[in-house]
């Protein structure tokens, strides 16, 4: 055996990657906007979030989060593409969903009736994170605008809506 394949063998990686103050990864799948891509990101933010070590109701509110802008966006946006980003930046996460679309949505003036099927994505959004926005472009200028969620790592409560239209970015 080749010294360097005996010391590939002996190099232990951690089971997962554990997030440290003052440390950052950002992790960025694109997805063709088609029926799948919400499902197929929902698996994503809930993958990245576990192998980092976090549970419960913060994966499951980001796994939320993220479904709901990426259904928004299959719905809504332009282009056939759309890039979601993933950050983790202790002490919170945060997720973005870009595509081709410019004009910026806004959260409904009240939530529709039970009966009603479309209306309600941002509404959960905007219950769930502790901040929330769009944002013209992305990171790569790939694409027009950006929905972004901020929610709080190792199972920290909201500090309530904040909605904002700042230029902040994931």
């Amino acid at each position: 055996m080749s010294p360097y394949a005996k010391a590939s063998l002996e190099r232990r990686v951690p089971d997962r990657p554990v997030p440290v103050a003052g440390t950052s990864c950002v992790y960025t799948p694109h997805s063709v906007r088609n029926a799948t891509a919400p499902k197929i990101c929902r698996d994503f933010v809930g993958t990245v979030l576990r192998c980092a070590g976090q549970d419960g109701d913060l994966v499951d509110g980001a796994v939320l989060c993220a479904s709901e802008l990426v259904g928004n966006s299959c719905l809504h946006a332009d282009g056939d593409s759309l890039m979601l980003r993933v950050l983790l930046c202790p002490p919170c996460v945060r997720g973005g969903v870009y595509d081709g679309s410019a004009v910026r949505p806004r959260p409904p003036a009240a939530m529709p009736g039970p009966d009603c099927t479309q209306g309600r994505g941002l509404g959960p959004v905007e219950a769930l994170a502790r901040s929330w926005g769009t944002v013209e472009g992305d990171p790569l200028g790939w694409y027009a605008k950006g929905l972004w969620f901020e929610l709080g790592l190792s199972g920290a409560a909201p500090a309530g809506p904040a909605a904002t239209s700042s230029g902040a970015s994931v």
